[in-house]
């Protein structure tokens, strides 16, 4: 993956792939995306938007990101971390603990790698 176009169509295939895991009106992926899609915009408060790399697709990215991260590191926060955490790290944290293996095999099946996830560098998405 080297240019931005094909780094986000990556994290749409990864995005799409999740499985569909309910929680009570809505899903898993919807949930985190929800959240994320939240955080970023305040991020973006009064600042330019970088071309090819809209809100939405990072809110994706994060969502796959935090849940891959949470996969490679299942015990990374515990309960004192909700003061300083963002609390969608924490909801992808407990996800990750409980579906595993859904999410692992969901991603499998279409080629994907949490590690190739984890190594999406958001700043450099953020470039003109």
């Amino acid at each position: 993956m080297t240019t931005k176009a094909q780094q986000v169509k990556f994290i749409d295939r990864a995005f799409y792939a999740l499985p569909t895991i309910s929680r009570s009106w809505s899903t898993m992926r919807e949930e985190l995306f929800d959240m994320n899609l939240k955080a970023e915009r305040h991020h973006r408060r009064n600042r330019p938007a970088p071309k090819g790399f809209s809100a939405n697709a990072a809110a994706r990215l994060f969502t796959i990101k935090h849940l891959a991260e949470s996969l490679a590191a299942p015990e990374r926060y515990t309960v004192a971390d909700i003061l300083c955490i963002r609390a969608e790290c924490l909801h992808a944290q407990a996800y990750a603990n409980e579906h595993r293996a859904e999410i692992l095999a969901a991603w499998t099946a279409r080629g994907i790698d949490p590690a190739d996830i984890r190594a999406i560098d958001y700043a450099k998405l953020m470039e003109d």
